[in-house]
């Protein structure tokens, strides 16, 4: 089991949680392409796409999925971007429905089932890279729709698809909104994100219906009110029940990993109990973290804890030689 400790000074999980979202990093990257997936509705989402150093059409991928009111840009995706890029992967990073770049591709905003946008995705860098290993990594809410996504997938997973992964996962909606609904610094800052990207989303579809939001809306409110109508829900509590990735962790059939903090302020931890020993699935649970937080000695010289842990944990499943002199990246099999 991984064991993380925090900085000093920075052991309170609300500390590690604010933190771990604001000090983000160095935001450049280079070698950035841009993709326009279409999906079956007619909708369009965005993907960026970074090449290996140096490029190779057989080089390991890596899919990234953002979390809630995040996007491409997010500290955490622009980060893993470039350690994975100097790895020698070809990375591409997803801007679900309406965020990053892709607020002007989609009528619809996304939500935490959108597994089926993630497997257009993925069947798609199949097609165009069929020698290339491919991994699809979440984060967040984003987490929750990758597991979905790997559960519905069972024992038909693509060929290539190696490994599965997801920080912070709230594999239980019902519970997570429970927890967050007590905490309105967090509350609040979801819904004064969410508001603000779903009005810039309407100034833009102007035949949409227009939701005005009460003053003080909580994150509850906003899936009763948005998500839900939008999506063919009851209501927010039907939406909960049916996007949450739980039901479908038994079902995983790729080697999958999952990293959670016991003091996350808003993912419960006791979710992730029944599952714990499923064959595919490597649940890790950290006392300390926060929400995808985890500052603290990575062994390297960072401070970005659990993304290392990320990368050595990729590394296992996937190996591949470095560079060679020739520019050459050679694959080589998943390793068992």
């Amino acid at each position: 089991m991984l064991s993380f400790r925090p900085l000093p000074l920075l052991g309170n999980p609300h500390v590690q949680t604010i933190l771990g979202n604001f000090l983000s990093g160095d935001h450049r990257i280079p070698r950035i392409t841009q993709r326009i997936v279409p999906l079956a509705d007619g909708d369009r989402i965005s993907l960026l796409e970074t090449q290996p150093r140096p490029s190779s059409s057989q080089a390991p991928i890596a899919l990234l999925v953002h979390g809630l009111g995040g996007s491409h840009r997010s500290g955490y995706m622009v980060r893993l971007t470039n350690r994975l890029s100097e790895r020698g992967w070809r990375v591409f990073r997803m801007d679900l429905r309406g965020a990053g770049d892709g607020f002007k591709l989609a009528r619809r905003f996304y939500n935490a089932a959108c597994s089926d946008d993630v497997a257009t995705v993925v069947d798609g860098l199949v097609k165009e890279f069929p020698l290339s290993p491919l991994v699809v990594a979440g984060f967040s809410l984003g987490g929750n729709i990758v597991l979905k996504y790997a559960g519905e997938l069972g024992e038909h997973a693509p060929r290539n698809l190696r490994a599965i992964a997801a920080l912070a996962p709230p594999i239980d909606l019902v519970r997570c909104s429970q927890l967050i609904a007590r905490l309105p610094l967090y509350d609040g800052y979801y819904v004064r994100n969410l508001t603000s990207q779903v009005a810039r989303h309407q100034r833009h579809f102007s035949g949409l219906p227009r939701i005005v939001f009460p003053r003080r809306t909580t994150l509850r409110q906003f899936d009763d009110l948005y998500t839900a109508p939008r999506w063919g829900y009851a209501d927010a509590l039907d939406y909960y029940q049916k996007a949450s990735a739980l039901p479908w962790l038994v079902r995983i059939g790729v080697p999958t990993f999952v990293l959670t903090a016991r003091d996350d302020p808003f993912v419960a931890v006791e979710s992730f109990e029944p599952i714990r020993g499923t064959s595919m699935v490597e649940i890790h649970i950290t006392d300390h973290g926060g929400h995808l937080g985890y500052l603290g000695a990575d062994g390297l010289g960072g401070i970005r804890w659990a993304e290392s842990q990320l990368l050595h944990w990729l590394d296992g499943q996937i190996s591949f030689a470095r560079p060679n002199n020739s520019g050459i990246i050679k694959t080589s099999q998943l390793s068992h």
